[in-house]
């Protein structure tokens, strides 16, 4: 028979492997300060798993801390570790995806995702931004 002490520290080597695995950050970042906002007064922009650290307002957000940005209206510009940067503009009204979409703008309410990879024409890093609910592109860099 195996005794307890063996089980805990299995358990705990566990968790530490598990904890130590892990690459993205569940933490909330939010560009306002003050109390909560309704869902329709922001826009949530999930960071995917592809995205490294970001930089925002002069803020960086390590990756492994951070796994969402709440924006309110305004114009941002997101800086990633390796240059490569969008410029995100939400209006402070609503207005429809159409609109959004051919001006680049994101709508208030909305769950976004921001995506990261190699450019096609230049090869470069580029980041470009999903409705996560529709899967369409609105901003990208690409």
């Amino acid at each position: 028979m195996v005794p307890m002490k063996t089980y805990y520290a299995a358990i705990v080597l566990l968790v530490l492997l598990l904890s130590a695995c892990s690459e993205r950050g569940d933490n909330v970042y939010r560009t306002w300060v003050g109390p909560d906002r309704p869902n329709m007064a922001i826009v949530t922009l999930q960071l995917g798993d592809d995205v490294r650290d970001v930089t925002i307002r002069e803020r960086v957000l390590p990756r492994s801390e951070y796994g969402t940005i709440l924006l309110v209206p305004g114009k941002y510009t997101l800086h990633e570790q390796d240059d490569a940067s969008i410029g995100i503009n939400i209006r402070p009204m609503l207005i429809n995806s159409e609109q959004a979409r051919a001006k680049g703008e994101l709508i208030l309410g909305n769950t976004y995702t921001l995506h990261a990879g190699k450019s096609k024409e230049s090869g470069e890093r580029a980041l470009w931004i999903e409705d996560t609910r529709s899967g369409d592109i609105f901003i990208d860099t690409r």
